[in-house]
């Protein structure tokens, strides 16, 4: 079966930071001493603005005072993604889910790993977590169907993807999984590729949607 694009648009116009620059000397040394939650909120302010490079320094600056800070881990995992790097995505992820298997952004970010390290099998699983835990999450159902997709399995493509409009009739990722699926159902031949490439579905266009909640809840 061909594969989707899973390139997402927003890669190629990413903040780049060389790999040569130290953690230490991307972030304000000044703030390295603050507490756990001021280093949890900086890590947030710099992955919203793209600042990918500054926002894991305060995120690894907040996991050294504590290392059971689970959403900062969420945080790692949405970072790790929207730097294309779904393994540290995962791991980061697996280790929030340990923490907390009753967090349902934790699982968004494991299935969101998952589904772009090819592991479609275990996406959907990770996402029925999320949806167990809450049913109008709908970055669940986009991940859940766009890992249906890849399966070939497109009437669950389907039911997903009319869930999901349900919770946003207007939300183009929801659209372009339904309609892929709508498509491809019951021809019997290979797929075309999606109108919409779905890579990092949460965290794509730089909307970082599972680190933009800043404060510790």
């Amino acid at each position: 079966m061909a594969r989707r694009d899973t390139i997402a648009l927003w890669l190629v116009v990413a903040l780049i930071i060389a790999a040569s620059v130290s953690a230490a000397s991307a972030v304000d040394i000044s703030k390295v001493s603050a507490g756990k939650i001021d280093l949890y909120n900086l890590a947030v302010d710099e992955a919203q603005a793209g600042n990918y490079t500054e926002a894991m320094a305060y995120a690894d600056a907040a996991l050294a005072i504590d290392d059971t800070f689970m959403l900062v881990w969420v945080t790692k995992a949405g970072i790790s993604s929207a730097q294309g790097n779904y393994t540290a995505a995962l791991a980061a992820a697996e280790k929030a889910t340990a923490l907390n298997p009753n967090q349902t952004q934790a699982w968004v970010v494991t299935a969101d790993a998952l589904l772009n390290l090819g592991e479609y099998e275990k996406a959907v699983g990770a996402a029925d977590k999320a949806i167990a835990l809450d049913p109008e999450m709908i970055e669940s159902y986009i991940i859940q169907g766009t890992a249906y997709g890849h399966l070939g399995e497109y009437d669950k493509e389907i039911a997903v993807s009319k869930r999901a409009l349900e919770i946003n009739p207007e939300d183009v990722r929801a659209q372009s999984n339904l309609h892929f699926a709508q498509a491809n159902a019951g021809t019997g031949s290979e797929p075309t590729q999606t109108p919409f490439p779905l890579a990092g579905v949460i965290l794509g266009a730089g909307a970082l949607f599972l680190i933009s909640r800043r404060g510790y809840r």
